[in-house]
C-alpha cells in the first residue's frame, strides 16, 4: 500500500511534528492523535478564545465524534492552569474549559491528557471493532452506530430481530477468543481511492465509505492483525491484549430489525 505506515506506539509526549496532512476539516488544528494514539503530553499554541473553550494549532485530545467520547485533561502555561472538560469538532477542535479561559490568543500551552479516561476509550473503540467485523463476517449484521465511552459502550446492528441467548454466548466466546490472540494494532494512510478499492475487497461496510465527504482525500484506516481493516479516525489500542475480555451486558430493540447491544470489558 502506499501512503504512510504507522504501528500503535508508545510515545508519552509529541516532538516531532507529523509529516501526513491530519488536519482535514479541522480548521488546520494538528490531530496528533491520528499518528500516535499514546501520546499523553504535547505543547501548542492558542489560535482562538471563546466564551468556555479554546482552540489550538495542534492537539492530541480526541475531539467527540464517531461515536467516541472527547478527550478530557488540563492545559498549562507557566503558573496558569485550565481544566478540559471535554473536546468537540464544530468546524474547529473546541477544548471545553471548566470556567472562563484564562489565556490569550498566541500563548503557548501544554497539554496534558487524562490517561485513564483516553485508554479506557482506546480498549473499548478497538473492541468495538472486533465486534462489529465478527457479526458482520458471521451473521451479516451491519453496524448501524455506537457510542464509545468507559464503563460501558453500546453498538447497534441491522439487520436483526432479536439477539437470543445462544447468539449472545456465541458472539461474546468468538470475540474473547480473538482479543485473546494479541493482534497488533496498526495504522495505514491510502488515497482515497486506493482505500475505497483496498476496504471493499475486504467486505467493509462500503454505506459507511460513502459517508465519508469528498473533501477528505487521504482514509485512515486502522487494521487489526489480518482480522479487521476499518477506516476510523478514532483512537485504539496497540495491541489486543490491552483490552480484556469483553462482557455484553444486554440487548434492546431500537426498530424494525435493528439491536442495540451494550457491552463491558474486564481488566487485561
Amino acid at each position: 500500500m502506499s501512503g504512510g505506515r504507522f504501528r500503535l506506539g508508545r510515545n508519552k509526549k509529541a516532538k516531532m511534528r507529523p509529516e501526513v496532512n491530519l488536519t482535514e476539516d479541522c480548521h488546520m488544528t494538528e490531530l496528533l492523535h491520528m499518528k500516535d494514539n499514546y501520546i499523553r503530553e504535547f505543547d501548542a499554541t492558542i489560535t482562538k478564545v471563546g466564551q468556555n473553550y479554546v482552540v489550538l494549532d495542534r492537539t492530541a485530545f480526541y475531539p467527540e465524534s464517531g461515536g467516541q467520547s472527547g478527550d478530557r485533561g488540563v492545559l498549562k502555561s507557566g503558573r496558569t492552569e485550565a481544566v478540559v472538560t471535554g473536546t468537540k469538532k464544530k468546524g474547529e477542535v473546541r477544548h471545553y474549559l471548566s470556567g472562563p479561559p484564562p489565556f490569550e490568543t498566541g500563548m503557548e500551552v501544554h497539554g496534558e491528557l487524562d490517561w485513564a479516561f483516553r485508554h479506557e476509550c482506546m480498549r473499548y473503540h478497538t473492541a468495538q471493532h472486533v465486534l462489529s467485523r465478527y457479526l458482520q463476517l458471521n451473521h451479516g449484521l451491519e453496524t448501524q452506530g455506537n457510542m464509545v465511552k468507559p464503563t460501558e459502550s453500546r453498538a447497534d446492528y441491522a439487520p436483526i430481530d432479536d439477539f437470543s441467548d445462544e447468539l449472545v454466548a456465541e458472539t461474546e466466546a468468538a470475540v474473547n477468543e480473538i482479543l485473546a490472540k494479541n493482534l497488533d494494532v496498526r495504522i495505514e494512510f491510502m488515497p482515497r481511492k486506493e482505500a475505497i478499492e483496498y476496504l471493499k475487497k475486504r467486505k467493509y461496510q462500503t454505506r459507511y465509505l460513502e459517508m465519508v465527504p469528498e473533501s477528505v482525500k487521504n482514509f485512515r484506516v486502522v487494521l487489526i492483525g489480518d482480522y479487521d481493516a476499518s477506516a476510523c479516525a478514532g483512537t485504539h489500542v496497540g495491541n489486543t491484549g490491552e483490552i480484556g475480555a469483553l462482557r455484553i451486558n444486554k440487548t434492546k430493540n431500537v426498530g424494525a430489525e435493528k439491536q442495540r447491544l451494550y457491552f463491558s470489558l474486564t481488566a487485561p
